[in-house]
């Protein structure tokens, strides 16, 4: 059934029913974490020790009668103290109370400044982690405990801690934000460093205890709680959804490079940029590069341009632009010269999609048509890789070798048809009337085997959590034209909108507090808040409004509002990145996991992409929902 000239669908059609209406299942997620803003008294504390460091010396009096004034625990079983420093391996110290004696404050501090290379970390911008060990450590058998075992024998990153000593009987420590400090995420990366460090053999024969502690580290203006290793988000804001987007942005224009590309890959524990899934490639000799994340980092200052109207990124864009034409190949295609992205012996569908939407947004977005003959010659081969079935031809050319359509199957990927879609759907405000004509048919003729039958036919292609969001958006943009408007590619991306709400952890059902608004494949999964999904999610949202479901918007603002929390958990702000070796590089980046610290162009541009989206409607969308509370 085709949607009436308004775009408006009856709310009866099949697939568009969003689930979890409940308000309680996502409002205020921050409310079931700690709540904790540094008083006076505790603001004076963090001004005496960082001058007890910088003295290299402690007033034991003056620090335990200030110690005594403040908020923080007054009774614990351990006291962890942790000094950290650009470019300088961390100092930690450490005492337990003794049994009936409280442990004074100042006798780890004193062990902390007294360590022989406190000095060399007096003289850096240095921040300070104090983790209380409220309840006393309980015995754990290392081996046996684990991220997917529950009860007794469950561990959770982030959360837990243990302690053993070494060979040498030195004890040995790790927090339970080491997690996140150490970028590691399963107990098997954290045995794998472990067994490095001191042998297998060694760990076997240790006993271990684990801990929770009370955690908090310095950061201008004063303490920070964390949770996870990470400075507690807090309430959801407008203000810091545009303060991630900034940072983002800032990252971006420091570390692109003079020829267009962009930070592709960072690891901020380790300050490298070594990818951990290709470990043995070395980054400066042979540099690997996708094409397509690239294109989404032009996209990132896209939308940034299109919500702040500043034109500060624009030259950010451009070069991003130039980049891809500098690896555009001609081909002619019925006597007319299409074009496509050329990159490391391969031209990919998708990379030509994005290179299209790119380009498109651009034009649109300030008018310059210094571009109009490439982005041409993108829509015009992106049409002739529609083959008769609707199927797209994923790769043209793969390890420089001419892919037919006989030999297509193989080369199958699931997001090229999406991202396709999109920058041929951007490119129709464009096109003449003719061309337009051309492509209305052949996106439909994709979008019926998208829909239809690519879910029969790749059936194994397809996962728990809906996985399309550039499908899923390309709907959305070609919903702007009468011609595309069908009920069906509508139920497509409210159908699929309402599964990945179903595979949200809701705050009232979340594991964790901080589990609130990710993603899971099975409940329980350790979360995936995820960005990319996010902008599907925000397709629909859209989706909802251009076709008059405001009742459904705003369903499915609730979803949204709750993700956008969950992936603030992953921006790196200036609180955030007290362990980091070199800040200058990691502050703005945003991580793919709560406590993996790399990030790559993509993971940046998904969230800061979704935030710049999201933030033009943040006011009506937040009034609706007031109003319906």
């Amino acid at each position: 059934m085709l949607a009436t000239a308004s775009g408006r669908l009856d709310v009866s059609d099949r697939g568009l029913d969003i689930r979890h209406r409940d308000a309680r299942h996502y409002a205020a997620p921050e409310s079931r974490l700690p709540v904790y803003e540094p008083g006076e008294a505790d603001r004076a504390f963090m001004v005496a020790i960082e001058a007890s460091i910088r003295a290299g010396s402690v007033d034991t009096a003056a620090i335990d009668r200030l110690f005594v004034a403040t908020s923080f625990p007054q009774r614990f079983a351990r006291l962890i103290l942790i000094l950290y420093a650009p470019g300088c391996k961390r100092i930690l110290a450490s005492r337990a109370s003794r049994e009936g004696a409280q442990l004074a404050f100042s006798t780890v501090l004193a062990r902390l400044v007294a360590h022989s290379r406190a000095g060399a970390l007096a003289v850096q911008p240095f921040r300070v982690q104090m983790d209380f060990v409220v309840e006393p450590p309980r015995p754990m058998d290392f081996f046996a405990v684990g991220t997917t075992q529950r009860g007794d024998r469950h561990f959770e990153i982030g959360i837990d801690g243990f302690m053993f000593r070494d060979a040498a009987g030195r004890l040995q420590i790790f927090t339970p934000g080491d997690g996140y400090v150490r970028s590691t995420m399963t107990m098997g990366q954290v045995r794998a460093w472990l067994e490095n460090v001191h042998g297998e053999q060694a760990l076997r024969t240790a006993k271990f205890e684990r801990f929770c502690t009370d955690s908090y580290v310095s950061a201008p203006g004063g303490w920070c709680r964390l949770f996870r290793g990470h400075p507690l988000v807090g309430p959801l804001t407008e203000a810091k959804v545009a303060r991630s987007v900034e940072l983002a942005i800032d990252h971006i224009r420091r570390t692109q490079e003079e020829d267009g590309r962009f930070l592709y890959y960072y690891d901020a524990a380790a300050d490298s940029r070594r990818d951990h899934e290709h470990p043995k490639r070395d980054p400066e000799r042979n540099p690997f590069y996708n094409i397509l994340r690239h294109g989404g980092g032009g996209l990132t200052c896209v939308y940034f341009e299109k919500y702040a109207r500043r034109g500060s990124t624009l030259v950010n864009i451009r070069r991003a632009i130039d980049f891809l034409i500098a690896r555009m190949q001609v081909r002619n295609y019925g006597g007319r010269e299409g074009a496509f992205v050329y990159h490391e012996k391969k031209s990919k569908l998708g990379g030509s999609g994005i290179a299209l939407y790119l380009l498109a947004e651009y034009q649109l977005l300030t008018g310059d048509e210094r571009y109009r003959p490439w982005t041409d010659r993108l829509a015009w081969h992106l049409a002739n890789q529609v083959t008769p079935s609707g199927e797209f031809i994923y790769y043209n050319i793969y390890l420089d070798q001419p892919v037919s359509e006989a030999e297509n199957g193989p080369r199958f990927s699931f997001y090229y048809p999406g991202e396709a879609i999109c920058g041929l759907a951007k490119y129709l405000h464009l096109a003449d009337s003719a061309t337009r004509a051309d492509l209305v048919e052949r996106l439909h003729r994709a979008l019926a085997f998208l829909i239809d039958v690519r879910p029969t036919v790749h059936v194994a292609q397809y996962t728990a959590v809906p996985s399309d969001s550039w499908l899923m958006m390309g709907i959305m943009e070609s919903w702007d034209f009468p011609e595309m408007r069908d009920s069906r590619y509508a139920d497509f991306v409210f159908a699929d909108a309402a599964r990945m709400i179903d595979h949200l952890y809701k705050v009232d059902e979340a594991p964790w507090p901080d589990y609130a608004g990710a993603f899971h494949y099975e409940f329980g999964d350790y979360p995936y808040a995820d960005g990319a999904r996010c902008e599907g999610l925000l397709g629909a949202y859209e989706l909802a409004l251009k076709i008059g479901e405001t009742e459904k918007a705003q369903q499915i603002w609730q979803a949204l509002r709750l993700a956008a929390w969950a992936v603030m958990h992953l921006v790196n702000t200036e609180a955030s990145i007290y362990f980091a070796r070199n800040p200058g590089l990691a502050l703005g980046g945003i991580r793919f996991k709560y406590t993996r610290q790399w990030f790559r162009i993509d993971t940046l541009q998904h969230v800061a992409s979704f935030y710049a989206k999201l933030l033009p409607h943040w006011a009506r969308a937040e009034a609706s929902r007031e109003e319906g509370s």
